[in-house]
């Protein structure tokens, strides 16, 4: 009762709700929660961490798909529970990331937990409680990893106790037998979730009510009752599009106390960049007037400017992308779908349920409103009829194990040999019966030539040697593995490292983009397609890759107009001509360039173990210079704190070439930079004088 109390005075909560009493007596059992959206799920997380931290003496692992998410609750618990320590390690995946051992609770992503395992860190050994997340993923293209990582963690702790939390899936019992777990179901919801259809000039929900408004009408009306909504849209361009026409809508109903806040936070969000760009103008205009869109697009401050200005209230609608409709917690009064369809590998494809139930279910704001609404907009009577048979009446798709993807699988089973948690065929058995895909097809026959047949390719590529009946990860299949590479993009990588050509600074930019890692490419156009298949041949002598198998890979073309649009950033070309010409935006740059200051890292690494030295630098000169998008003889100048391509160039125009010089010439930057930015330069150079 201690721990029960302790949760609801850190909540504010007089009692917990009829799911969460549902799981108080399950406590020191595995167990898996299968709830809607919003109906209190991490409470049981916290009492599973308590029981497990006070009672148990040991370590809670809090593992879940986006870095955002393992945020947000990282702040959230680590607010709530003072006496217990927190940590959260979400990045650098060639570390055991020892320090984590001080913690009594660590927050991780999905890949990060098992890059821990791969580096067999030892504090592992001391985790006590496993909690997953959106353990629905399991059907996701990371599946795989979360799968392997779940099964590696019990086979290393047969005591372990895994919490699963899911939003309501169709096979709940199955994955709870899989866990050896106790099953909790529910249909509970603090708010009452009302499914709308709407069609022509009315609006049908599941309980019976039909709005006589059309969709239009029903939005201003809301607005103007203080209800704010989220829309769902399936492109970026939509989801623009749609924020720009829900601008005079917001503006009608903002006050002067919050047209004046909204002004300051669109001036932050134009900051974001040094030069905005058009999509940054677009957005600071929308939320000027109350409306904001949300992708993949934008930068990560500028997503956090957004969710944050949503949750208090300022901004009244966020148009997005399937970016919000799992992960962090942003509820709104009212989802709109406008369509439920978006493009797949065959055109225009039907979303599944479960997207659509997450979308929805983020309806409803607990503590502010007793129901939600949710809105799909329907094109014609038939389209209706679909609507309400196979979304709003129909089953949630079950979920299936993707360990059968061998592509997928590759890179984990490499992880799995090299840190010798298989190490013959009888462990490999022994191991996949242990998973999900076994408890589901009843057998593994199926998997086990498949994996049979990967530890071939792994021999072949030279990341695993056979001795006898056993194999083992060799010395480069070892890093490969700690690396957290895919074994194919291994391999194009050290093709290239062992390639007899010269390198020139375009040679590394389009060996990254031949890894899997850097995918989705960027797709040429069609119409100049010609002039980039011309100058593909011309500089045919800069790729570090034999020339037929260049001509014969259908993605090649792809990865050069990749590579070219790489070159140009780390050359100066300015932004926007950049986002214009390869239709591209900034936060998809930026993404991208995480990316491949990994694979530069993992270039070095392999050059090392290679005996290829004279790869090092000029791998770590290229990854800097794509962090920053810089000529090289600007890189000692953006290390320092505020200081990014622009600036930078106009101080080494200006004759300040180095921090040396900055500290030297302080004067003159304040005038080039401005105050603000040279107050934060002057505390990081620690320059003591006063002007």
């Amino acid at each position: 009762m201690e721990i029960q109390n302790a949760v609801l005075e850190a909540n504010k909560f007089k009692e917990f709700n009829e799911m969460q009493k549902k799981c108080l007596n399950k406590l020191d059992n595995n167990l898996v929660v299968s709830a809607p959206t919003a109906s209190g799920k991490t409470i049981i997380a916290e009492l599973f961490m308590l029981e497990q931290v006070i009672k148990h003496k040991k370590k809670v692992i809090y593992t879940c798909p986006l870095r955002a998410l393992a945020g947000e609750h990282y702040k959230d618990f680590k607010k709530k529970y003072k006496g217990i320590s927190f940590s959260i390690s979400t990045g650098d995946m060639d570390s055991s990331s020892s320090y984590l051992k001080k913690f009594d609770v660590i927050f991780t992503t999905y890949e990060k937990l098992a890059s821990l395992l791969r580096h067999k860190a030892q504090w592992l050994d001391n985790v006590g409680c496993l909690i997953v997340d959106e353990i629905h993923e399991l059907d996701s293209d990371r599946g795989t990893v979360l799968e392997i990582a779940i099964t590696q963690m019990r086979n290393k702790s047969p005591n372990l106790k895994v919490l699963g939390l899911s939003a309501t899936i169709s096979n709940a019992k199955e994955l709870a037998e899989w866990l050896e777990a106790e099953l909790v179901e529910s249909n509970y919801r603090p708010t009452i979730l009302k499914e709308g259809i709407a069609f022509e000039k009315e609006i049908e929900f599941n309980d019976g009510q039909i709005i006589e408004n059309n969709v239009e009408e029903f939005i201003e009306k809301n607005l103007e009752n203080k209800k704010q909504f989220l829309f769902f849209l399936n492109s970026r361009k939509r989801a623009e599009g749609q924020a720009k026409k829900l601008r005079s809508k917001s503006e009608k109903v903002l006050s002067e106390n919050e047209t004046q806040k909204l002004l300051e936070l669109s001036e932050k969000i134009l900051d974001v960049l040094e030069q905005p760009t058009e999509q940054c103008s677009s957005l600071a205009e929308c939320v000027k007037k109350g409306s904001a869109f949300h992708h993949a697009g934008l930068m990560p401050r500028q997503k956090e400017l957004v969710e944050n200005n949503f949750k208090n209230g300022l901004i009244k609608s966020i148009c997005s992308t399937t970016t919000l409709s799992a992960g962090i917690n942003l509820p709104a009064d009212i989802v709109v779908i406008p369509s439920l369809y978006r493009y797949g590998n065959w055109g225009m494809e039907l979303i599944p349920v479960r997207e659509y139930k997450q979308c929805s279910g983020r309806s409803g704001r607990p503590r502010f409103s007793t129901e939600g609404r949710s809105i799909i907009i329907a094109g014609n009577k038939n389209q209706k009829e679909l609507y309400k048979e196979k979304y709003i009446n129909g089953e949630i798709e079950p979920i299936n194990s993707k360990l059968s993807n061998e592509s997928l699988l590759r890179m984990h089973l490499l992880g799995l040999i090299a840190s010798e948690e298989i190490n013959n065929d009888k462990g490999i058995w022994g191991f996949f019966e242990k998973t999900l895909y076994a408890k589901q097809q009843g057998s593994v026959a199926d998997i086990f030539e498949k994996v049979l047949n990967i530890v071939q390719y792994l021999e072949e590529k030279g990341f695993v040697e056979k001795k006898e009946n056993y194999f083992m990860a060799t010395k480069i299949g070892k890093r490969v593995s700690d690396l957290f590479l895919d074994p194919e993009s291994a391999s194009f990588l050290i093709e290239s490292l062992q390639s007899e050509k010269m390198f020139s600074d375009f040679s590394y930019l389009f060996a990254w983009t031949k890894c899997y890692e850097f995918y989705p490419l960027f797709n040429a156009p069609k119409r100049i397609e010609p002039f980039i298949l011309e100058e593909f041949n011309s500089r045919m002598n800069e790729l570090p890759f034999k020339e037929n198998d260049l001509l014969f890979d259908n993605n090649s073309l792809n990865s050069f107009y990749s590579a070219m649009l790489l070159e140009k950033w780390i050359n100066e070309v300015h932004e926007q001509e950049l986002f214009k010409d390869f239709n591209l935006s900034p936060g998809v740059l930026f993404g991208k360039t995480r990316i491949l200051d990994w694979l530069s890292y993992a270039t070095i690494e392999l050059a090392k173990i290679l005996e290829k030295e004279e790869h090092v630098i000029p791998s770590k000169k290229i990854g800097k210079r794509i962090k920053y998008g810089v000529k090289e003889e600007l890189l000692a100048l953006v290390e320092l704190k505020g200081i990014g391509r622009v600036r930078a160039r106009r101080l080494f125009r200006a004759g300040i070439k180095s921090p040396s010089e900055v500290k030297k010439n302080f004067f003159k930057v304040e005038k080039i930079l401005g105050k603000m930015v040279s107050e934060n330069i002057k505390k990081e150079l620690q320059i003591s004088y006063k002007q």
